[in-house]
């Protein structure tokens, strides 16, 4: 146990660390540009998350099958098939980025003027991706000191960057910090991709069987991967259509404090994947991995509702008072992520029981229950409307996933009852 909470602390201080300088540099962003420009910002940073994130399938199913590996070079063989895989990630990404960015600009969001940002976050994004593939081999050998440091060098680089610009004689604006963000992920993209391919050596041939056994659990995890991380973003995509760029810019303010608490459930993401495998070999391990986890979960609730007591003056000392309005909604979104840290830890027990597809139905449907609210509420009570209908969605699903898990647990492994 003692082990565990030393892997989570580092996990959570790396990552903390790195979330901390990230908000540091949104922080410098709105104070500078001002709520209209800090929204299309924004919809900038979310798409680069999104399209940044979406292939951490392959990353977390080379985890999961490395990790039982029974030579190195099988773990090759894997770690080969994940990196195969994000490059067709990365190409089709790149081919597509005009014609979606066209589409979302014109047709989703009705705002044609920023199209070339969409196109450069999507760019960024892809780039990189290929940064996840090289922290994964260090979360597969429970390296986590090395998974903290790796992560935090791209929010240290992007903030150094800011400050430089901040300092110099240019112009502090939206088309100059984009262009940081396009160098400096374009510069990490292309070394990620050097020493990957110095680790796996040639990429062809490749296994058959290896890329066999990765599709057919990765296909699951890449499924419950969009759909996680789209909901994350999906209110201000939502909004984006329906509201002024101002006020895109107040409900990402909000959103900027729900960082703290992604930092902890991230972090406790990172323990969890490699330790829920081991979890189901038996009994007393279920056990062990459940006692640990709830206490994980009591610590950061405890968090949460003191970040939910004191969210309108973090807004007020962070952004300054064009912001005030974050304040309530940080409240609001805060409520359904203390219902995400109960469900967090257990959902990895999914990929443990090769169970993706009832995770991904089970973040699909959260996804559904949060458009069909926010098609209600939002018209009616705009950001306010998003906020309710976010939270709501998260508590409905937290509730859902933990019985259903529960069902398979009992049902698949008897021998491995959670009373």
């Amino acid at each position: 146990m003692k082990k565990t909470y030393k892997d989570y602390i580092t996990v959570l201080f790396g990552s903390g660390f790195a979330r901390g300088l990230a908000l540091l540099s949104s922080i410098i962003i709105a104070r500078l540009l001002g709520p209209e420009e800090f929204g299309k910002f924004s919809i900038f940073y979310i798409i680069m998350i999104l399209v940044w994130l979406l292939p951490q399938a392959f990353d977390t199913t080379f985890v999961r099958y490395a990790k039982a590996a029974n030579s190195k070079r099988e773990k090759n063989e894997f770690l080969k098939t994940a990196v195969f895989l994000k490059l067709v990630y990365f190409v089709t990404v790149l081919c597509i980025s005009y014609p979606l960015a066209y589409f979302l600009a014109n047709y989703c969001f009705h705002k044609p003027y920023i199209q070339f940002l969409l196109m450069a976050s999507m760019v960024c994004g892809g780039f990189l991706s290929f940064l996840m593939s090289i922290a994964s081999t260090f979360q597969e050998k429970e390296k986590f000191t090395e998974f903290a440091v790796l992560n935090t060098s791209y929010t240290a680089l992007i903030l150094c960057a800011l400050l430089l610009l901040k300092a110099s004689n240019l112009e502090f604006s939206l088309r100059n910090v984009v262009l940081i963000y396009l160098a400096i992920t374009i510069a990490i993209g292309i070394i990620s991709i050097m020493v990957l391919f110095k680790k796996i050596g040639k990429l062809f041939p490749l296994n058959a069987e290896r890329l066999k056994i990765s599709f057919s659990l990765g296909k699951w995890i890449f499924g419950v991967t969009c759909v996680y991380f789209i909901f994350q973003r999906l209110d201000i995509l939502f909004l984006t259509r329906y509201v002024d760029l101002k006020l895109i810019g107040i409900y990402s303010a909000s959103t900027r404090l729900i960082i703290f608490v992604a930092l902890m459930t991230g972090s406790l993401a990172g323990v969890s994947l490699p330790k829920a495998n081991a979890a189901i070999k038996s009994k007393s391990l279920l056990k062990t991995y459940v006692k640990e986890s709830v206490i994980s979960i009591i610590i950061i609730d405890i968090f949460i509702i003191l970040l939910i007591i004191g969210a309108p003056f973090c807004i007020k000392i962070l952004f300054g008072n064009e912001y005030l309005l974050a304040g309530i909604i940080s409240r609001l979104l805060l409520i359904g992520w203390f219902f995400v840290v109960v469900y967090t830890p257990f959902s990895f027990l999914f990929y443990a029981l090769d169970d993706s597809r009832t995770r991904f139905l089970l973040e699909l449907l959260k996804i559904i229950t949060a458009i069909i609210l926010l098609y209600w509420l939002v018209p009616k009570y705009n950001l306010i409307g998003g906020a309710i209908a976010m939270s709501l969605s998260l508590v409905l699903n937290t509730f859902i996933s933990l019985t259903v898990l529960r069902h398979k647990l009992t049902g698949t492994y008897e021998r491995f009852k959670v009373c």
